[in-house]
């Protein structure tokens, strides 16, 4: 079931989103101990309170996590033991279908490149590498966009 985030959500996400970065190959050492450092329950509310956050739950597990600012994909994760069974996909969907179309031709994601076949799978094109700077830890992603409608 896919729902709003709750701010008692905040532990499990926290440690869903680091059990995801600990099993991305393509984060440094360095990445990996400053993006968990900055995600904290604390943090992730925060978060929530500036753009719409949906988590995917199964049991009283929370299995996924994602995010939308806009026409943004702020952040987007499912737990390693459950990834490619179709979640991650029910979420992308589910935030599509939140971006009015009036207002935006795509949806865009700067996605890290360990999730770059799972958003070209969705339909997602690439359009770039982009490197962020988090406090002079590099941080490698891949500009995705997604058009909203059908090209004519």
């Amino acid at each position: 079931m896919i729902r709003q985030f709750q701010y008692e959500d905040a532990t499990s996400c926290c440690e869903l989103i680091h059990a995801c970065v600990e099993n991305d190959p393509s984060y440094s050492i360095a990445l990996r101990e400053k993006t968990k450092s900055g995600e904290t329950p604390l943090s992730l509310i925060e978060r929530a309170r500036l753009f719409y956050i949906a988590v995917y739950e199964l049991e009283g597990r929370i299995l996924g996590i994602a995010g939308l600012d806009m026409n943004e994909i702020r952040l987007l994760y499912v737990s390693p033991e459950y990834q490619k069974r179709g979640i991650g996909r029910l979420l992308l969907e589910h935030l599509t279908a939140m971006v009015p179309q009036d207002l935006f031709a795509d949806i865009f994601v700067y996605s890290s490149k360990q999730a770059v076949g799972f958003y070209k799978a969705c339909g997602f094109i690439e359009r770039g590498p982009f490197t962020f700077n988090l406090d002079g830890v590099p941080l490698d992603t891949v500009f995705m966009t997604f058009p909203l409608s059908p090209t004519e």
